[in-house]
């Protein structure tokens, strides 16, 4: 095909300036006795045309070179962009010695790197996100079906009088559980966006005044503040703070005795407990939406699996990671870092 598009380049590149080159003799020599006032007899229109046969095949080789020059130039990027039509994001292929092509050659293979990124983060977004509308689908089935049962038996008149308030409560209870899942989807979806406002933020006041006050620590349990004095991290303050609140809440309810800690370092915070840990088999899956490491399915008990989830997305979104220290044993250890 390429081929094929380089020979009629060529072919029209050589025909176009060789009827050019024709005109131009002629206006020239037409034009140059003119100007002499010379009469153009058979003699010299003989000299004319065999000066315009002469001159042919130069128009015809220079035609060709310039042509065969174009048609390389225009064939390289043509197969860049088929690659890319077909694909084919990262063949280190196409090299050649012109540098405005190795120009293009590598604006196009850099825009094919941030499309395979693109498409890579799409398509494990869209995985994410039909493996989360399944959950959702199984997690609110139950409710559901337990508000469709009371309300049929309501409606029938089967359920006593003096048992009705017993189930009207139930039936809250199934609402607000529905209502508490379809706030914490949302919560997970905006935290997709990537839209923080990040600002400097001195970490020990902002967790004295506005983290640990929203967390109960079990009796036994020490919550401790290993903060450096003027330590401050770069982010979004609502982010943090709902990171915060989830990596510590989850800390009380698996550490029923011993300690959990907040330190600082270098490049970030971490957050460690002397609780039960976090089993091999789920440390791979635990920041994936809708797991659960509690295998109970306790719905008073687990919460949805979306936390994590949604811790990380808010790390991600300004310029963190979030991480499980699997090589931590006393207990679970959490760390926020760049």
């Amino acid at each position: 095909m390429w081929g094929t598009q380089s020979m009629n380049a060529k072919m029209y590149l050589i025909v176009y300036y060789s009827i050019a080159g024709v005109i131009i003799s002629l206006f020239t020599a037409v034009m140059t006795y003119w100007i002499i006032d010379v009469p153009i007899g058979s003699k010299m229109m003989f000299k004319i045309f065999l000066t315009i046969l002469a001159t042919l095949p130069i128009i015809g080789i220079l035609s060709y070179v310039i042509g065969a020059c174009l048609s390389r130039r225009l064939a390289a990027i043509s197969h860049c962009l088929n690659d890319i039509s077909e694909d084919k994001f990262l063949l280190d292929k196409h090299e050649e010695s012109i540098t405005d092509i190795n120009a293009i050659h590598e604006s196009i293979h850099e825009l094919s790197h941030r499309l395979e990124s693109s498409i890579s983060t799409l398509k494990k977004s869209n995985t994410q996100l039909n493996n989360m509308i399944l959950s959702l689908s199984h997690d609110i089935k139950t409710p559901l079906t337990i508000i469709e049962g009371y309300l049929e038996e309501l409606e029938d008149g089967i359920v006593p009088e003096d048992q009705k308030q017993e189930v009207i409560e139930i039936l809250k209870k199934e609402t607000a559980y529905i209502n508490e899942l379809s706030s914490e989807v949302i919560h997970y979806l905006q935290s997709l966006e990537s839209r923080a406002q990040k600002e400097s933020i001195p970490l020990k006041d902002f967790l004295h005044e506005e983290v640990c006050p929203l967390i109960r620590v079990p009796k036994e349990v020490a919550l401790k503040c290993e903060i450096e004095e003027g330590f401050q991290i770069e982010f979004d303050r609502i982010g943090l703070k709902s990171i915060l609140v989830n990596l510590l809440h989850n800390a009380t309810k698996h550490t029923l005795k011993g300690s959990i800690t907040i330190k600082s370092f270098e490049n970030g915070v971490m957050i460690e407990d002397t609780g039960v840990g976090i089993d091999s088999k789920d440390a791979q899956m635990i920041f994936e939406p809708f797991y659960c490491a509690d295998e109970s399915k306790n719905r008073e008990k687990s919460g949805f699996g979306l936390g994590l989830s949604i811790a990380k997305n808010l790390a991600q979104n300004n310029g963190y990671d979030l991480v499980l220290d699997e090589e931590y044993k006393d207990g679970c250890r959490f760390v926020l870092c760049r």
